[in-house]
């Protein structure tokens, strides 16, 4: 009687442990299905969740690349005003030393600067052609009675072109190579 009790009791087990797959297996199902359809409801806002993440994402990158640039630029405007300052400070001790018994430099020198500096302002520009209205083309000439040609008539470049230019020939200037 005692192996008809464990049979039974094994039987019954048995069945017990196969209704509590079936029940899990039921249950799962129901789970999945539940899942799957509150994602079909619900997949736009999935979606938006999700491009709103990687939005976000993106955001953060590009303030942290933003905020390296920046402490990349303060670093060289700082490195720069160091330098600067150390250059006027030289500066400073060489000024200094030069007023003791140095000659000051100029900046500018030679020949061409002081060509420049004397140099009265040219007239404004003549125009080099005109176009008639039948579309023939005529050569404008400077006559005397304009102002200005008595300072170009001194041997100045410009007024070597006109004269030149109206007489046909090679200026002298570009004949020699200047």
């Amino acid at each position: 009687m005692a192996s008809a009790k464990r049979d039974i009791r094994h039987i019954i087990d048995s069945f017990s442990d196969d209704l509590i797959e079936i029940a899990q297996d039921i249950a799962r199902e129901h789970v999945e299905r539940a899942v799957a359809d509150w994602q079909a409801k619900n997949q736009k806002l999935l979606a938006k969740k999700s491009v709103q993440d990687e939005k976000a994402l993106r955001n953060q990158r590009a303030l942290e690349r933003i905020e390296r640039v920046a402490e990349r630029r303060r670093e060289r405007e700082e490195r720069k005003a160091a330098e600067r300052a150390l250059r006027m400070e030289q500066h400073a001790l060489a000024s200094s030393g030069e007023q003791t018994g140095k000659k000051p430099r100029a900046r500018r020198g030679g020949l061409l600067a002081d060509a420049q500096a004397k140099k009265e302002p040219a007239p404004p520009p003549l125009f080099v052609h005109k176009r008639r209205r039948d579309g023939e083309i005529q050569q404008l000439k400077r006559t005397d009675d304009e102002p200005g040609t008595s300072a170009n008539s001194n041997g100045s470049p410009s007024s070597t072109l006109t004269e030149s230019n109206a007489a046909g020939s090679v200026p002298e200037q570009l004949g020699l190579g200047f």
